[in-house]
């Protein structure tokens, strides 16, 4: 014969008891399967515990990937521009008539007073600045090409020579904000700086090589006829000066007097 429990439930006030008999196998059965239930519970807390810490471990990794990837991009980038830079040189080397690999041999050259020598040969010179002193010949000749570009924005209007439909742009107009730094592309003597009413503010730089570059359209002048400028000086502010519908700067390089195409100059 089976035993029984009898489970009561005895309200605080007494009034009612509640009562429910149960066999002991009943009893077990209910305890064994609480006890299933309480390890399943355990379980699967601890299998989706670990779960969230593989996919947060896999999120970092994938973020740590992505960042690789960015990196590996930038570098693949660098390299670019660093061989499109060099490529750039040479043909500036060539057009400068410029020997590379004479660049890195030191000066051998002994400089006597510039100011003793005037008065004797009648040439009118203008100082170089203290950073051109500083570099060789070759060096000098290619600091001398316009390279690079006078400011960034949105180039609206490219070159065009006498043969293209439309007509011709002996230049190119990059379109920017007014106050915009001008910068020179190569060092160079300002030979003129001033109005047109075409150009607007405009600054004409003599690279004294043949080279000559235009800066036009611009809202102010930092630089005056007779300075020296070098490569990255900012010479003016941008505008929309002279013949202009919108603020823009308008670039020109003249090679022996002849408008070229300056995008091959820029990087």
């Amino acid at each position: 014969m089976s035993r029984k429990l009898t489970l009561m439930l005895i309200p605080e006030g007494g009034d009612k008891v509640y009562s429910r008999t149960i066999s002991s196998r009943l009893f077990k059965l209910v305890v064994v399967l609480t006890s299933i239930w309480i390890i399943f519970l355990v379980g699967v807390t601890i299998v989706y515990t670990r779960l969230s810490v593989q996919a947060s471990k896999s999120a970092m990794l994938q973020e740590e990937n992505q960042r690789l990837r960015e990196y590996f991009a930038r570098v693949i980038d660098i390299e670019k521009s660093f061989k499109r830079n060099q490529e750039l040189t040479a043909r500036l080397a060539e057009m400068a008539g410029v020997n590379l690999q004479k660049l890195d041999e030191p000066p051998e050259i002994e400089f006597d007073s510039l100011d003793a020598r005037a008065p004797d040969t009648g040439v009118i010179y203008h100082p170089m600045t203290s950073a051109e002193s500083t570099l060789t010949p070759e060096q000098l000749a290619l600091q001398r090409v316009p390279y690079g570009r006078p400011l960034y924005g949105w180039i609206t209007k490219t070159y065009l020579d006498l043969n293209d439909r439309g007509g011709q742009h002996s230049g190119i107009d990059f379109a920017v904000k007014e106050g915009t730094n001008v910068a020179a592309t190569a060092n160079g003597l300002v030979i003129s700086a001033g109005w047109d009413d075409e150009l607007g503010n405009f600054v004409i730089v003599d690279h004294e090589n043949g080279y000559l570059t235009t800066y036009a359209h611009n809202k102010t002048l930092l630089v005056k006829k007779g300075e020296r400028v070098s490569r990255g000086s900012v010479i003016a502010l941008s505008g929309n000066t002279g013949y202009s519908t919108a603020p823009h700067l308008h670039y020109e390089i003249l090679k022996d007097g002849v408008p070229v195409d300056p995008a091959p100059y820029m990087d």
